[in-house]
């Protein structure tokens, strides 16, 4: 295939006010043991949307033609500047979609390990769609404890219960939603014999499992649920120790309207071949979401 049919640039006079659309998420994987850290990464990814409109219509007939030429099927939005602050020194490693990103950060930037930034030339193909444009993983500087998840095991005979606390930080920015919790049950207890308080738990055969749903938990809040389940006689006659047990938990959810990192955002504007003259305002509104996925085993 040939290459593609040239573009004209933009016709002098047509600025246009650029919307600029960011949305962050971040993503904390962590696993404990017996409430000690083992390991905790936080991930983030750095989408863009934007949405352009054009200055200066004062003459009604000529908006079908203008519009014509600057339609987004004939041209692209106009480029920007993405500015990506790390004020703490949080991020080890930064990754760039070259598809639409170009990185023109100064040498300078970025050699102190706090209050860093980079700066990218930022170009999409079409308006009103997200398309990803940044990722970056954090160093161990950043070590966020949005919840904190504390189980306890007994063993009584042909029984065996298990206290499990789920808990909101209570400086957290804002509430946590959609939280999960999931609980392996080990082999040698019966499963279908779970009763647990508050109801609501859900067993699942195939996967060994036990899943809570909660919608909400505010800063601060505790959910607590005790369970118990029988133990099949093989397992009892051998004593039970409660040591042999493990009922592993992964507790996953979400904030919105926060992120983990400190990281900062600015857009500002940009020319290129195709735009060489002012595109008008650059403005920009921020969409921020985090998400927690936390494991803890009692071994």
């Amino acid at each position: 295939a040939g290459d593609p049919a040239p573009v004209d640039a933009a016709p002098a006079g047509m600025a246009r006010c650029l919307d600029v659309g960011l949305a962050v998420n971040e993503d904390l994987t962590c696993e404990y043991h017996r409430s000690k850290l083992s390991s905790l990464a936080v991930e983030g990814t750095v989408q863009v949307r934007v949405k352009s409109e054009r200055l200066g219509d004062d003459d009604e007939d000529d908006d079908e033609e203008a519009r014509g030429m600057s339609s987004p099927a004939a041209v692209p939005p106009p480029p920007f500047l993405l500015a990506f602050r790390d004020r703490s020194g949080h991020i080890k490693a930064l990754q760039e979609n070259k598809k639409f990103v170009e990185n023109v950060t100064h040498e300078t930037a970025g050699v102190a390990d706090e209050d860093r930034e980079f700066t990218y030339t930022v170009g999409v193909p079409r308006e009103e769609e997200y398309f990803p444009v940044v990722r970056y993983k954090c160093g161990s500087s950043l070590r966020p404890v949005p919840i904190r998840v504390q189980s306890r095991v007994r063993t009584q005979g042909k029984h065996c219960r298990i206290a499990l606390q789920i808990s909101s930080n209570p400086q957290n920015p804002s509430d946590l939603v959609h939280l999960t919790i999931i609980m392996g049950v080990p082999p040698g207890v019966d499963g279908e014999s779970m009763r647990c308080n508050p109801p609501g738990g859900v067993w699942n055969e195939k996967k060994r499992v036990v899943l809570w749903c909660v919608s909400e938990l505010g800063r601060g809040e505790k959910f607590q649920l005790q369970s118990i389940f029988q133990i099949e006689e093989e397992d009892a006659e051998g004593g039970g120790d409660e040591k042999e047990l493990e009922f592993p938990v992964l507790a996953r959810c979400q904030c919105s309207g926060a992120q983990l990192s400190d990281v900062e955002l600015e857009v500002s504007e940009a020319s290129s071949d195709l735009f060489p003259a002012s595109t008008g305002r650059v403005s920009k509104t921020v969409v921020q979401r985090f998400r927690v996925s936390h494991k803890e085993s009692n071994r």
